[in-house]
């Protein structure tokens, strides 16, 4: 059986992808925590950072990205300030960009993204109280299950956004970052390409 050696060319750009990403989710979370009326915007822009070496399929570089950006973020404000992104942008952003690779279906993505947000939100609230630095007026005025409740359809809501900013992305990438030949490009590859000309909500179609 042979091993599939990966291109100097190619291993250059999901470095440099690593990098670009790592270095912008960082400054995203940076004014995330400095900014505090646009934490949930910054953390969510963070996040659609670290989405950009999955557009390639540089699973490796995204998650090195968010591990490096998660980590430094620690350094540019306290644990409680920082969870938001650590615990939920960060990740979930990944998910919701690898699933859509992947191609799983509504109907399994979203029960899988429900349990994930309100695994997060509880984490974020009992554990580290961060629920009250990411909205304030919402922990101030609302018990959890209300918190729970609305947290799960906002958030939902900002992943619909996020994946419509995914897919709008990795269109421009791929006409940016060509890191191969065209002899190398699949069939496979290109029905993927013409895909993502379909509208950008067309997953719930399915």
């Amino acid at each position: 059986m042979k091993r599939r050696r990966i291109s100097a060319k190619k291993t250059a750009y999901a470095l440099a992808l690593a990098g670009i990403s790592a270095a912008l989710a960082l400054l995203f979370v940076w004014l995330g925590v400095v900014v505090r009326y646009v934490t949930v915007a910054m953390f969510a822009a963070a996040g659609v950072a670290v989405m950009a070496p999955v557009t390639k399929r540089y699973y490796a570089s995204a998650a090195f990205a968010y591990v490096v950006s998660a980590g430094l973020g620690f350094l540019v404000g306290d644990v409680t300030a920082v969870a938001g992104y650590a615990l939920y942008f960060g990740p979930m952003a990944l998910i919701s960009a690898v699933m859509w690779e992947k191609k799983v279906k509504w109907y399994i993505s979203y029960p899988v993204k429900i349990v994930f947000i309100n695994g997060a939100l509880a984490a974020l609230y009992f554990g580290l109280q961060a629920i009250e630095v990411l909205a304030p007026d919402v922990a101030a005025y609302f018990d959890y299950w209300a918190i729970a409740l609305l947290g799960t359809i906002a958030l939902l809501l900002i992943d619909l956004l996020m994946n419509y900013v995914y897919r709008t992305m990795r269109k421009v990438l791929a006409k940016v970052i060509r890191d191969k030949d065209s002899a190398q490009v699949t069939e496979e590859e290109i029905r993927a390409e013409d895909e993502d000309d379909a509208p950008p909500f067309d997953e719930l179609d399915d």
